[in-house]
């Protein structure tokens, strides 16, 4: 009986465990397609990644993105964006892109904004050691009404909080950061909020109670710390994210 009663105990506070989430997770997330099929071009000075999405665009042209990053000066890169094999916009990326860190992403077809045209997400990894080892580059090039793009990148941590949510059910989905800052001898993850909103990322604390923050501790931790205030909590939010690029 005593071990019976002890499995119980066991199985439900493992299932308990499972069921712990973030604040934001209880919104609907965005779908998204995925498409992993990169051909790599290596040169003597520059390496290229590319690949094409068909019927990409509303009449069914395909879209053909091309990273390109230089022997010489790696985090001085080149996205490129064709229409059906012709090239349409080219944006400079203050990012490394590797046959380490991009084979193994995808791209993402997804729409953040709700305004009914098909966007791009790329998470590419740096690769660092320890607690940077969770740094990633999110790079977003937002469809306009001319068939142009807008691209807007910045540095993020991995994390759950990168799947866009709906957090007021407008069929417009949040962007959710998470950043690692200091406070009184203690580390905490902080969440901010961003909407792109003329052809930029704006924030949206103030108007969902954001930032939170959450102690790190070295387990799993879902609650919003009680050793700062929401009102302190308030200085620790950030207008736009790290490293934050926008052509």
């Amino acid at each position: 009986m005593k071990r019976l009663l002890t499995i119980i105990f066991v199985t439900t506070t493992t299932l308990s465990l499972g069921q712990e989430q973030y604040p934001f997770e209880k919104y609907q997330k965005i779908k998204f397609a995925e498409f992993k099929d990169w051909k790599v071009y290596k040169r003597t000075d520059k390496i290229d990644f590319t690949l094409t999405i068909p019927n990409f665009f509303a009449n069914k042209d395909s879209l053909t993105i091309q990273l390109t990053s230089f022997e010489a000066k790696w985090d001085s890169s080149y996205i490129r964006i064709f229409r059906n094999k012709k090239q349409i916009q080219k944006t400079f990326e203050p990012m490394f892109f590797t046959d380490m860190n991009v084979p193994h992403n995808s791209i993402r077809t997804l729409d953040v904004n709700g305004d009914n045209q098909t966007d791009i997400k790329l998470l590419i990894p740096y690769m660092g050691n320890g607690l940077a080892s969770l740094n990633e580059r999110v790079i977003y090039l937002f469809q306009k009404g001319d068939g142009l793009f807008t691209k807007i990148s910045y540095m993020d941590k991995m994390g759950v909080h990168m799947t866009e949510r709906d957090f007021d059910n407008d069929n417009k989905f949040e962007i959710v950061t998470m950043t690692l800052k200091g406070h009184e001898n203690h580390n905490y993850w902080t969440f901010n909020i961003y909407d792109f909103e003329d052809g930029d990322l704006v924030s949206q604390n103030e108007r969902f109670g954001y930032p939170i923050m959450i102690q790190f501790l070295f387990k799993d931790n879902h609650k919003v710390t009680d050793k700062i205030s929401p009102q302190k909590m308030k200085t620790f939010g950030d207008n736009k994210p790290g490293d934050y690029s926008k052509e």
